[in-house]
């Protein structure tokens, strides 16, 4: 023991006998820390810890060892030199309290360097606790460390506040920089005033934050970094001209930042993955950015021409406000509240509202992007094409998603697509200043839309191509449009303009009413697919449904318009030439048309270079001039149905129709012009003798029947293979063929009887002839009606028929 202690006390005579004589030959500026207070270095067992407090200087840097630590007392002020720099190797304790924190300053003026982890300082415990750093280039920086930060507050950094590199990890709680890069003159980078720097794989924790006047970025994350970023607001971070200022910017980069306010930033956010060998995978929840200069949100890649997308930012419960609006720093020169570009995201619960600008914009995306529950309202750039819209989808090359979308108070039109594919479903589109939504050259396909009260069109359809609309509603649109186009329910303009096996644009279910105009207008468009459509209420002065093919290039352009169980319900003024369908220079196929109300029917002119025939099928026809065909080439269809409300003529003018099983409740007239043929296939209490007044000389009406011929043997039994022939006085030629296999031979639509304007002709008479192994029968019937032969063959007993 006393050897012990006697070697101690020499140990300590020795120490005192070298520090002593240093101590003294240094002079002040020499020193590379002046201790004003000298008491307050304190020897510890173990290891060297030295304790500052009172004010301390340091002239050019410090280095805290690897086995060692400083601690900083509460109430400190530490006024660091030109460049100054503390290394920290082993610990940092800093001690300050809220009541009395530990300051770093600057001792003459010119900017420090705040501290530096080293990465040795990894897991020794270093503690920071109510710090104030004012007036460095870089506060804190760190190189694959780990301290623990409480309240710890930077004012005016000029390059970055804290840096993080070599996978720091960091907790950082209540954290508050002021004005990063406002005190520095222009540079020659663009690496200053930012805020909080990620990379290098870095993966902080950060608790509740403030960063107010940044001049580049707020959250600068980048290079395969991460972590957890929450409770943060931010302010005024705007003015960088080197890069894209924005308060959180996310670059190859995998964090998670929850709970984060924005507001008077030139960008909200901004992701961007730029590395493919990297990933970049941003998540936020519960971000509101208001007030922006440029954008709210930006999600983008680098290289715009690589589009192998996947979602790279996933936004929840997002609300972006006032995008280049009053209280931006500069308002109306922002580019979009939402703007994703050549990548693709997922956002959901979002609210866009009073931007100067495109409330959401896509280009370059594809099926990697969706949006679920989006609210867009009082957006667009006025004047400015597709940028007028709430949203506008660009070039896109697969479908991005939109469900639960709402698009209100555009300057422009709700929806605006081109060149674009995109589906979803449940969209809401009101009280837009154009259409509900601009289809342009587009591919879409969405199911449940409401489009009401929008200033022109419900939906404008230009040069679209493979789409459908499902369970679509419009109404009371285009009130303040000045053309029929811009006063239509629904607008087909040149959707498509050729015919194509696929590709098809529809409407399916689809409910028209109260529009301004029209309830469906359709304008140089071919294979159109309507069907289960109901037009009701639109305004009377203007045809329920409008369709003029006219400007197509015939021989290059055209195709059919399908119509599939129409209802239309009208009360049109003035209904003498006030048609409820108007189709002009139109192939179409329409079936199973019901017209109600006040109208003068279906008005129908089909010149189509006679490259397609029309059909008429399973309707009913009525009105004040019932049906008007024109041009039409080759018009049938079958089981139409004209009611007693058809107070005018069935009229044809240069037409060729063709119709089977056509019913008539009230001896309705038909009035054919010279260059008119109308066939009549199984018709029914069809009263021709009163319309011969309105058959002109040339034009002819002829009534055809079946004939059904039972070759049969001695037995009853059907002949398979018998020969059958039919000889017809007149009209027709005859005809030879073969029973089937039960001995049956249908013979269908041959005319038995020929009205003009000079009456009927006799009624055909037919010679039915069959015969099988040499024996023949024959007899005749007259064609008034359907007719069934049975030709019976006096055959004798033979081998039974065997059907190989």
């Amino acid at each position: 023991m006393d050897n012990t202690k006697s070697t101690a006390i020499c140990v300590f005579l020795v120490l005192l006998m070298i520090l002593t004589p240093l101590s003294a030959l240094l002079s002040h500026e020499e020193s590379r820390i002046t201790l004003v207070d000298e008491q307050s270095i304190f020897p510890a067992e173990g290891r060297a810890q030295t304790t500052w407090s009172g004010s301390v200087t340091v002239t050019s840097s410090h280095t805290v060892s690897v086995f060692d630590e400083l601690i900083i007392s509460a109430c400190t002020n530490v006024e660091m030199g030109s460049g100054a720099r503390i290394y920290v190797e082993g610990r940092l304790t800093v001690e300050g309290t809220k009541a009395c924190p530990v300051t770093l300053s600057s001792l003459t003026g010119a900017d420090h360097e705040g501290i530096q982890f080293n990465s040795s300082s990894n897991s020794r415990g270093s503690v920071l606790n109510n710090l104030t750093v004012t007036d460095s280039i870089y506060s804190i920086t760190m190189y694959g460390s780990d301290p623990v930060i409480h309240n710890l507050t930077l004012n005016n950094p000029d390059r970055v506040g804290i840096d993080l590199f070599g996978s720091s990890t960091p907790y950082i709680y209540d954290l508050v920089i002021n004005q990063a890069g406002r005190l520095l003159p222009l540079q020659n980078d663009w690496r200053y005033g930012i805020g909080l720097s990620v990379g290098d794989g870095s993966t902080p924790v950060l608790d509740g934050a403030i960063f107010t006047d940044h001049l580049t970025r707020a959250l600068n994350i980048w290079g395969g970094s991460g972590g957890v970023f929450r409770n943060i607001v931010m302010d005024n971070i705007s003015g960088s001209s080197w890069v894209t200022s924005a308060g959180v910017w996310v670059e190859d980069s995998q964090p998670l930042l929850t709970n984060l306010t924005i507001d008077k930033s030139d960008n909200g956010v901004a992701v961007r993955h730029i590395d493919n060998d990297g990933y970049t995978r941003a998540v936020f929840r519960d971000t509101t950015i208001t007030n922006s200069m440029y954008r709210g949100v930006y999600v983008d890649k680098e290289n715009h021409s690589d589009y192998s997308n996947y979602e790279t930012a996933d936004f929840t419960n997002l609300t972006v406000t006032g995008t280049g609006g009053p209280d931006s720093k500069t308002p109306g020169i922002a580019f979009a509240a939402i703007d994703v570009n050549a990548t693709g995201a997922w956002f959901e619960n979002t609210l866009v509202e009073n931007a100067s600008s495109v409330g959401v914009r896509l280009y370059y995306t594809d099926s990697s992007t969706t949006f679920r529950n989006l609210t867009i309202r009082d957006t667009g750039d006025l004047n400015n094409g597709p940028h007028e819209a709430g949203l506008a989808v660009t070039w896109t090359f697969a479908s991005p998603t939109f469900e639960d979308l709402e698009i209100s108070g555009s300057v422009g039109s709700g929806v605006h697509t081109y060149k674009s594919t995109l589906g979803g479903s449940e969209w809401y589109l009101h009280n837009n200043s154009k259409d509900g939504m601009y289809l342009d050259y587009s591919s879409v396909a969405v199911n449940e839309l409401l489009l009401e009260n929008n200033s022109e069109s419900g939906a404008h359809l230009l040069d679209n191509l493979d789409t459908l609309l499902e369970n679509l509603t419009s109404q009371f649109n285009g009130f303040s449009g000045t053309d029929d186009n811009q006063k239509a329910g629904v607008f087909f303009d040149r959707s498509k303009t050729v015919t194509h096996p696929q590709l098809d644009v529809g409407c399916k279910n689809c409910t028209v009413t109260n529009s301004a105009g029209s309830g469906v207008y359709i304008r140089d468009s071919a294979d159109l697919w309507l069907s289960d459509l109901h037009l009701a209420e639109n305004h009377p002065g203007h045809a329920p449904f409008d369709a003029d093919n006219s400007g197509l290039t015939l021989g290059q352009q055209g195709g059919v318009i399908h119509v599939h169980n129409l209802t239309i319900h009208t009360e049109r003024t003035g209904t003498s030439n006030n048609p409820a369908m108007l189709l002009q220079n139109v192939a179409a196929n329409l079936d199973s048309i019901a017209l109600n109300g006040n109208h003068s029917g279906i008005q129908w002119d089909g010149q189509n270079n006679n490259n397609y025939p029309s059909l008429l099928s399973n309707s009913i026809l009525s009105g004040t001039g019932c049906l008007t065909v024109s041009n039409h080439q080759a018009l049938s269809g079958s089981g139409n149905t004209i009611a007693a409300s058809c107070t005018g003529t069935l009229q044809l003018i240069n037409s060729q129709v063709n119709w089977s099983g056509l019913t008539d409740m009230d001896a309705t007239l038909m009035q054919l012009d010279s260059t008119s043929n109308l066939h009549l296939h199984q018709p029914v209490d069809i009263d021709l003798a009163s319309s011969v007044s309105t058959i002109a000389s040339g034009a002819s009406v002829d009534v055809a029947f079946d004939l059904t011929v039972w070759v049969i043997n001695n037995q009853s039994n059907g002949v398979p293979r018998a020969n059958v022939g039919a000889t017809f006085s007149q009209f027709q030629t005859a005809v030879q063929d073969s029973t089937d296999d039960l001995g049956y031979l249908f013979l269908p639509d041959f005319v038995g009887q020929r009205w003009t304007n000079t009456g009927a002709s006799g009624i055909t008479t037919v010679a039915v002839s069959c015969g099988y192994d040499s024996i023949s029968n024959s007899t005749n019937v007259s064609l008034d009606q359907d007719r069934f032969v049975n030709c019976v063959l006096p055959l004798d007993n033979q081998p039974p028929f065997l059907m190989w």
